[in-house]
This record gives C-alpha cells, sequence and structure tokens, in this order.
C-alpha cells in the first residue's frame, strides 16, 4: 500500500514530465533506486515495465559514481542543480547523455534527484569519451583551478579526498605551498613535489604534480593538479633512518605518468643501491604474482648489472601475505640465488611468518628483524670479501 502511494505521489507531482521526449527519472541515492520514471526513461534504461525498472538494485556503484553522486546531493541541497556528462549503461549498453539534475523530494521527506537527459550528438569522439571516463574512474586525484587557486574542476578520487573544497590552497596546511602549485602559470613548466594535505580521512602525504595549461570553457590560464597519495611510503621511510636521502630522492623523481600510472607498481617496491655489492628492496602493500613478476623483472637485471652480492628484501611495509604471495616471495628469493647473490628478509611481522612456514626459502635465505640489521650484516660481508 505504502509503495502505491508514493508512486500515486511522483505520477501526480511529475505529470508534466510523463509526455517529455527525454528521458525523465528519480534516482533515490539513499536506497539506490528509481522509485519514478517517465515512458521514455523506461525505453531508455531497457526496462520490461516499471516495476521491473524500480526492482533494480543500484547498489554496486563504484567510487567514482557514488563519489560524483553524493557530490550532487550536496549541491542540490543548497538549492543548486547539476549539468555534467555521463556514460550510462542501460543493459550493458553505453550511452553517452548529458544529465540535468535538479532536488526532488521523496514522500518521507529525503532528498532525491530528478534526472533528465539529452542525449548527445553521434559525431562525438570516442577518444574523448574514453578519456573523460578514465579521468573519472582513476585513483589518481585530477583537480583543474584557476590562477587564484579556485576549484574549477575534481575527478571524484579529488570530491572522495577534498569534498567540496572550493580553493586549492585550502588543502595544504603549510603556509606557500599552495603557490607554488599556482606558481606553474606563470613558469610555463610543470612544478611537482611531495606535500602534506587535509583530506576527508585526515593528514596525508600526496606527490602532487602541477601543469600549467587552459581552461577549455573560458580560455584563461590555469593549473592541471595531480595529486598521488605516498602516505604509505613515507612511513616506511620513517623505518629506513639510514636510507632516508636516498628515498627521499627516489620519490622526487617519480613524475605521475599519462597513461594512467601503470609504474605506481615500481614506487611500492623501490630497488636501491645502499653501496658494497648491496641492494635493497623496501616492499610495500600486497604482495601476489603479478606484483613479484614486475618486481623480478626489475630486480634481476639490476642485481647483474650491479654486481650484487647482497639483495635485502624488507616486508615491514607489506600486507599479510596469503598462499600465491608467499609462493611467490619462494620464487624471487631462489632467482636471487640463482643470479650468486645472497637474499636477505627482514622485517617479518607475524602474520608474515605464518604465511611462511609451509614454505621451503632455501638454507641460503638469512632471516633478520629489521633493515637496518640487514644493511649491517650484508656490508660487514662485502668487507669480510674484499680483506679475503
Amino acid at each position: 500500500m505504502t509503495c502505491r502511494h508514493d508512486m500515486t505521489s511522483f505520477d501526480q507531482r511529475l505529470s508534466a514530465l510523463e509526455l517529455s521526449i527525454l528521458p525523465a527519472w528519480v534516482y533515490d541515492h539513499d536506497r539506490h533506486r528509481f522509485p519514478w520514471a517517465n515512458a521514455k526513461a523506461l525505453q531508455f534504461w531497457r526496462a520490461l515495465d516499471r516495476a521491473e525498472l524500480y526492482s533494480r538494485d543500484l547498489s554496486d556503484l563504484s567510487p567514482a559514481v557514488r563519489a560524483r553522486l553524493d557530490g550532487y546531493l550536496r549541491v542540490l541541497a543548497e538549492g543548486g542543480t547539476v549539468v555534467e556528462d555521463w556514460t550510462l549503461y542501460p543493459r550493458g549498453t553505453p550511452a553517452t547523455v548529458t544529465l540535468h539534475g535538479q532536488p526532488i523530494h521523496v514522500d518521507d521527506g529525503r532528498l532525491a534527484i530528478l534526472f533528465q537527459a539529452l542525449p548527445q550528438a553521434s559525431g562525438v569522439d570516442a577518444s574523448m569519451v574514453r578519456g573523460v571516463e578514465a579521468v573519472r574512474h582513476s585513483s589518481v586525484l585530477v583537480s583543474l583551478v584557476d590562477r587564484v587557486g579556485a576549484v574549477l574542476f575534481h575527478n571524484p578520487a579529488a570530491l572522495r579526498a577534498f569534498g567540496d573544497a572550493p580553493q586549492i590552497d585550502g588543502v595544504f596546511p603549510d603556509e606557500g605551498e599552495g603557490a607554488k602549485v599556482r606558481g606553474a602559470i606563470d613558469a610555463e613548466a610543470p612544478w611537482s613535489g611531495e606535500l602534506r594535505v587535509l583530506t576527508t580521512d585526515g593528514e596525508r602525504w600526496h606527490q602532487v604534480e602541477a601543469r600549467p595549461t587552459t581552461d577549455p570553457v573560458t580560455g584563461a590560464r590555469a593549473v592541471l593538479v595531480q595529486q598521488l597519495d605516498v602516505t604509505a611510503q613515507r612511513r616506511a621511510e620513517g623505518q629506513i633512518e639510514q636510507q632516508v636521502r636516498l628515498i627521499d630522492q627516489l620519490n622526487r623523481s617519480l613524475a605521475l605518468v599519462e597513461e594512467q600510472r601503470r609504474q605506481i607498481l615500481t614506487l611500492s617496491a623501490p630497488i636501491l643501491d645502499v653501496g658494497r655489492g648491496t641492494l635493497a628492496v623496501p616492499l610495500i602493500g600486497r604482495l601476489d604474482a603479478e606484483r613479484a613478476g614486475e618486481l623480478g623483472e626489475r630486480l634481476l637485471p639490476a642485481i647483474v648489472a650491479q654486481r650484487a652480492s647482497h639483495v635485502v628484501l624488507d616486508v615491514t611495509g607489506a600486507d599479510a601475505l596469503d598462499p600465491d604471495g608467499a609462493a611467490a616471495l619462494e620464487q624471487l628469493a631462489r632467482a636471487i640465488q640463482l643470479l650468486g647473490s645472497r637474499p636477505i628478509l627482514t622485517g617479518v611481522r607475524p602474520e608474515v611468518a605464518r604465511a611462511l612456514v609451509d614454505v621451503d626459502l632455501g638454507e641460503d635465505l638469512l632471516v633478520l628483524r629489521s633493515l637496518g640489521r640487514g644493511l649491517e650484516v650484508s656490508r660487514r660481508r662485502a668487507a669480510a670479501r674484499r680483506r679475503v
């Protein structure tokens, strides 16, 4: 009975849109449902009938889509409207439309969104559509700001991190950091650095890159700001006292690449030449077969090129290993041994140790408590070898 009452209420309030040539529907973001749609919307969403469309559960939204809709509700709650291009997937078929959203309240008083969809011209460049969607779903925080730091655009990742902050300077707690980012306009050159930022999850460290560009709407000079969260790396650096300078130099040299940052795997497993025939590899995050293979492709040639006699694999910052991760670590250690180098495993925590109990790491694998201890042992052995 309640459902029938709600539908009747919507039909009365939105009767003018029933005959619209544009698809129109109401989206309840709290319940992830369509409580109302006109006839054109049924066709657009390829629904069998209204009952079938209203029964669809849309709760499996991606984080990017959820962040965009959260932002819409904040704008609508303040009496605004939203207009933005979307690529929707009715029954799995992509459809690029311009969505016009305005506030509407369901019968229990909650705020919902009334969408009207304007189909885009068929001549839209496919590469442009794909590029826009890639930026929206990227985990890299992307923003466009003007000369005074006003935010012109946030992708969903940036919205999740900063909310609706109107000024880019407000996300940098250290005075003058925002000016460095905006200074890329006058410098006519990219600026990059590692900065403290204030996010919805608290204080974080981001690798920030600012590139001068042009606002495609107004033609005015602007800055494209791209940010990558490197907080986990900073914490690992604090545990590697003797290598802080080397890791900091490595982090400063890392540039955000344009093709969706495939080199992000390199950031979480840097190969550090610490001298005296020793390479150190701090492993951060999840170690699986794919990451171990990527690390092996970089590490094994480095062992040969540097004639490394010792390789210190530090798992202080690694997640708990599953069976596949433990097997991948075993294979990597054996590959190091086959090249005549001695693997040293450091920073083993209890959850990592449990995963390695049933793995045969070989008699030549030395396990030590900390990275500092591993470096000390490798240097002492190198010195002994030179005396011999």
